[in-house]
């Protein structure tokens, strides 16, 4: 094969020199001759023959050379010249062609001479315009039984299904989530669906459209969160009790102290149904330790056994656990306590017909227990009025819910009911976090998987090399390849080869690829989608650009004053008398279970 490649080659630049030098020769150097009428010779200048040779060679793409060789065409043909200089121009022309053949024939030999590599089984990995095709024809397929959706990525269409099945995110700093995520929102607010938005870094909200509501206590632009219409009955109060107290190490406390915030709770919804607001709920939760006793005894009994001696030991600990979870009520008391003009309402937000504006929840890193425990609740609160037979299930409804670098959440134990049940009822959910375990150091190893499970697109933005990216290359598996591999020997004075097919097996795409291969490039984001048929597809998805319509941020007048409330906390540990010091609650707190009653 190596041989008749080289003698290819020789051939190759033989044809090539013969052509070039018989331009040379008969255009450059040589006068075409011709004859008169009357028999004697006529001999036209090399000049004249090489400009019309390039009259004639351009003739087909240019009008102007056109007109040229017409001219050049007849003064040949008066003087007998042009026979010879269409013999010449033609023989030049076919020494080039069949070099040119030479060497295609040559470079084929060694691109088609190996035998490729064959996939067996496992996946493919799609790129470039490969990946488009193989995407395109699977979008096709599933907008054929479901419908179309959104438009992602331009220019194509995902299927209804696919929409509430639910995508999740991945990526490290700058791989381009928000970007991936930005396609998705503008798709969704461009077709009018209803849009929840969690705005980590305050973009989204200085980019976002004209017509938006902003739920951010710190912000002195954010409507009022009317908690009373979306924490109606004693469940909700539950709800609302555990996302402002987390679990402790100690489960004890924490549960007790739950029960005496829903107990508060219980009492407005009871007392001032539909018309209790934050400040309302602080007041309730500053009562002394004998007025908490007292509406837990008419409201919810199993919260007064706690504390049914206030001046147990037991009840003191639970009352300072209880304390210790009240400055984030004290800062919504202070943002929200008052009647304002603009207020929201996850139920109203649900029932209504109109998709509205989109709905803003802006996250602020100053204040990282503040917006842990409202945001919380409010998606927790979500979630159980989703997971409740009062919404029905609708083909037509899309709610949409953008939660970027969801893991900086607090745990909410009742988010599976978005996925599972949501799917059902239009709830289509966009996570986005830098790597999975995250979630998983948050809600453990099994829910993290089975939640992996449940969504029907991954979107894998670039990832460093590390456990993370190696964690994605061993899930996304390895595909089994047969290849040819050549051997080469030594017998009888002679070189000797041959070719065998071997199977191997390898990741379909490694950790090195994830890191190098993906996030931002010239183009845009390449991105690997990862559930769209059996295959891959690494997409390239253009720049959105989002100027800024407005500041990120406007501060509110209690993040910059010293407010004070109506009526601030009557339960003060250091300071009541008769109650204990901090190293006796320390003592309490170090007690066995069964040592603190």
């Amino acid at each position: 094969m190596s041989k008749l490649k080289l003698a290819l080659f020789g051939l190759f630049v033989l044809l090539a020199a013969g052509s070039w030098q018989a331009y040379e020769h008969n255009f450059n150097r040589q006068p075409q001759i011709g004859y008169h009428a009357d028999g004697t010779a006529a001999r036209l200048m090399p000049e004249y023959s090489a400009s019309c040779f390039q009259a004639k060679q351009k003739s087909w793409s240019n009008p102007a050379k056109r007109s040229a060789w017409r001219r050049c065409q007849s003064y040949m043909h008066s003087h007998g010249a042009l026979q010879e200089f269409n013999r010449d121009f033609a023989l030049m022309h076919a020494l080039g062609g069949v070099s040119i053949i030479a060497f295609l024939i040559m470079i084929g030999m060694g691109h088609f001479g190996k035998c490729p590599a064959r996939h067996l089984r496992g996946p493919k990995l799609f790129r470039g315009r490969d990946a488009r095709r193989s995407l395109a024809r699977s979008l096709r397929n599933e907008c054929k039984r479901s419908g179309k959706g959104l438009e992602f990525p331009p220019g194509l269409k995902i299927s209804r299904d696919r929409e509430s099945r639910h995508m999740m995110i991945t990526g490290g700093v700058g791989s381009g989530k928000t970007q991936t995520m930005r396609h998705l929102m503008a798709a969704a607010m461009a077709r009018g669906d209803k849009v929840l938005i969690l705005d980590t870094k305050g973009d989204v909200t200085a980019s976002a459209p004209h017509e938006y509501t902003l739920i951010a206590p710190q912000d002195a632009r954010s409507d009022a969160w009317d908690i009373a219409k979306d924490c109606r009955v004693e469940q909700d109060a539950r709800e609302l009790a555990a996302r402002f107290i987390p679990k402790s190490d100690d489960p004890m406390w924490a549960e007790a102290a739950r029960g005496l915030f829903a107990a508060c709770v219980i009492c407005l919804q009871t007392e001032q149904p539909g018309r209790w607001n934050w400040m309302d709920l602080y007041k309730r939760l500053c009562s002394k330790p004998e007025g908490l006793k007292d509406l837990a005894e008419r409201y919810y009994p199993p919260a007064a056994q706690l504390i049914d001696d206030p001046t147990s030991k037991t009840a003191l600990s639970i009352l300072t656990t209880f304390r210790t979870f009240l400055p984030p009520v004290a800062a919504l008391a202070h943002a929200w306590g008052h009647q304002k003009h603009f207020t929201f309402s996850l139920a109203d937000w649900l029932e209504e017909r109109s998709c509205g504006a989109p709905i803003i929840l802006q996250r602020d890193g100053r204040y990282p227990q503040l917006s842990n425990a409202w945001i919380s609740a409010l998606v927790g609160l979500l979630s159980s009025k989703v997971g409740s037979p009062s919404l029905e299930e609708s083909d037509s409804r899309r709610i949409w819910l953008f939660l970027d670098e969801f893991p900086q959440l607090e745990r909410m134990e009742d988010f599976t009911t978005l996925l599972d049940l949501g799917r059902s009822k239009g709830v289509c959910v966009v996570l986005a976090a830098q790597d999975t375990s995250q979630i998983r150091i948050r809600y453990g190893r099994d829910r993290t998987n089975a939640w992996r499970s449940m969504v029907g697109t991954h979107i894998i933005c670039r990832m460093n090399v590390g456990e993370g990216a190696d964690d994605v290359s061993r899930a996304l598996g390895v595909a089994e390849i047969e290849e040819p591999q050549k051997s080469r020997g030594y017998s009888g004075g002679h070189y000797t080869s041959s070719t065998s097919m071997q199977k191997r097996t390898s990741p379909v795409i490694t950790s090195s690829e994830i890191a190098s291969e993906l996030g931002p490039n010239k183009k845009g984001v390449r991105v690997l989608l990862v559930g769209v048929g059996q295959n891959y597809h690494m997409i390239d998805l253009p720049y959105i650009n989002t100027p800024k319509v407005r500041d990120p941020h406007e501060p509110a007048r209690w993040t910059t004053e010293n407010v004070s409330l109506v009526d601030p906390p009557s339960f003060i540990p250091e300071a009541a008398p008769g109650l204990i010091s901090k190293a006796e609650l320390e003592a309490i707190r170090e007690l066995k279970p069964e040592d603190k009653h």
